[in-house]
């Protein structure tokens, strides 16, 4: 991949096709999401996105087992916390075994298919946000076929995080820390797309919503998703509205929701900029 400098935060604010960069990149995964809900329950919150890049990491350069692991991460986890991560993302879905379990061989494992297609598709939509902005980004979503732009944006976002696990506030601060929540991010993002409906040009102002039609849509409790909502109105991002049927989003969910993409964005172009060795 040909290299394309990061811009500073300020300089992404101003750009003039940040604002629709944000919106495409809170719309299109809600479409993707309505159209199979399956299809981001593995990116949902901003843990479990961090071991699904992890896992494909590994898978990406054969160490998608216990000692694998530890081999990849300079053994940063012991061999009991290389197995518990294995175990855990095993457990969620983001990984499946590749063979039947021996006594004194380690266990090789691999992606979940519908994981694969979730990140390639997540990734996609991203790339072409960041193209509203940066129009040399043009030429990658074109050639996003070929698997070396995948792998080169996977392996550099997880030794990004493996070098600096605290890079992950970035994405979680600015939200008040739903990122941290089962479809926390997504909660989020429908908020926002109810803002952009009523024709506002930020996420901000009084909107409509619907806890039922909501928890149906995100696949989660109306108990855990009014938990979310709590979150927000806690951190000051959201407030009641006039009555049981609207809320108001504040100018500082406007702000944290642009300061995460700004982090997200910024992650990316740094992929695509980054080395490509491994």
């Amino acid at each position: 991949m040909s290299s394309l400098p990061s811009p500073g935060p300020a300089e992404l604010l101003a750009r003039p096709g940040f604002p629709a960069a944000v919106r495409n990149s809170t719309v299109a995964p809600l479409a993707m999401l309505d159209d199979d809900p399956r299809f981001y329950r593995c990116i949902g919150d901003i843990p479990t996105y961090a071991l699904g890049v992890l896992a494909l990491y590994l898978h990406s350069i054969d160490r998608l087992y216990i000692r694998g692991l530890q081999e990849a991460t300079k053994d940063l986890f012991s061999a009991g916390r290389a197995t518990a991560i294995l175990a855990r993302m095993q457990r969620i879905g983001l990984i499946v075994p590749r063979d039947e379990f021996q006594r004194g061989r380690q266990r090789r494992y691999a992606p979940a298919p519908t994981m694969i297609e979730a990140f390639r598709s997540c990734y996609l939509i991203e790339l072409r946000s960041l193209a509203l902005i940066d129009p040399r980004v043009e030429t990658i979503v074109e050639s996003y076929a070929d698997p070396v732009i995948f792998d080169g944006i996977v392996g550099f976002l997880a030794r990004m995080h493996l070098a600096a696990p605290a890079l992950d506030q970035q994405l979680v601060e600015p939200l008040g820390g739903v990122g941290r929540r089962s479809m926390g991010l997504f909660t989020a993002y429908a908020l926002a797309e109810a803002a952009f409906e009523a024709g506002r040009p930020r996420a901000e102002g009084l909107i409509d919503i619907n806890i039922s039609q909501l928890s149906t849509r995100l696949g989660v409790s109306r108990t855990h998703l009014r938990r979310i909502l709590k979150i927000l109105q806690d951190a000051g991002l959201v407030t009641e509205g006039p009555d049981s049927a609207r809320l108001r989003l504040t100018p500082a969910f406007a702000a944290g929701y642009e300061l995460y993409f700004v982090g997200m964005f910024s992650a990316l172009l740094a992929a695509l900029g980054g080395p490509s060795d491994d």
